[in-house]
């Protein structure tokens, strides 16, 4: 049995600065994920816990509630971690449904830390779910996209950042927020897709805000408002 792997890595080449992922099949037909790094290849299952192996989370999710002691949290962040990653590589191979899949359950999984686990790993949700909803903002608008929704879509990234400035207030970083990278980026993004939005007539827009005024939906009137000033530039 060939023990080198040289030739595998060579035609799979690590390229510095990107995620460089791809879908293949095993002898068994099961799919893989497989994505190359500086010093090898990670290789995850599509489906359940990414390295195989009894998901902690989901056995979690089954039993009655109760306490979480440490030992469990830490199973717990780990199989999190394998999740991220396997969204991440998702969402390079374009596939951002499944990537939505992972950081709902990472979502998950950290609200059961938070709620279940002891003190410390309770901060360690309540910090670490900034960084959840950023991955899970990217995937919902992502996800949005690929099935031909960027009006959707954008949408998503709004309501998205609306939970990010409040977990950035409960951690104590709501000052700095509207310079974090992270925020920064999903407008970034959500800006590029105001130009795909499809077109609407003027009257139909101005009537949608009165009525998202008039039920106080105040996320959604300034939603429509963005579009309304979008034409006026447009038509200008």
């Amino acid at each position: 049995m060939e023990l080198d792997l040289n030739t595998f890595l060579t035609a799979f080449p690590f390229e510095p600065g990107r995620v460089n992922a791809r879908l293949v099949r095993g002898a068994d037909g099961r799919e893989f994920l497989q994505v190359r790094v500086e010093l090898g290849v990670l290789q995850l299952t599509c489906g359940g816990r990414p390295d195989g192996l009894p998901s902690v989370l989901e056995a979690v999710r089954q039993a009655p509630g109760g306490g979480l002691d440490s030992a469990t949290c830490a199973a717990i962040r780990l199989e999190l971690g394998q999740l991220q990653q396997r969204a991440v590589a998702f969402m390079a191979v374009g596939d951002a449904m499944r990537a939505l899949a992972d950081a709902n359950a990472m979502l998950e999984g950290v609200d059961i830390v938070g709620a279940r686990g002891p003190a410390l790993d309770r901060e360690w949700a309540e910090s670490g779910r900034f960084s959840v909803l950023v991955l899970r903002t990217r995937c919902a608008a992502g996800a949005l996209v690929s099935i031909g929704r960027p009006r959707d879509a954008a949408s998503a990234l709004d309501a998205g950042l609306g939970h990010l400035r409040d977990a950035a207030e409960r951690i104590g970083i709501g000052a700095a927020f509207d310079s974090l990278s992270d925020v920064v980026g999903l407008r970034t993004l959500r800006d590029t897709l105001v130009p795909q939005l499809p077109p609407a007539q003027r009257t139909e827009l101005e009537e949608r805000l009165r009525a998202a005024v008039r039920a106080e939906n105040y996320e959604l009137a300034a939603i429509l408002r963005d579009e309304l000033r979008l034409m006026e530039r447009v038509t200008d």
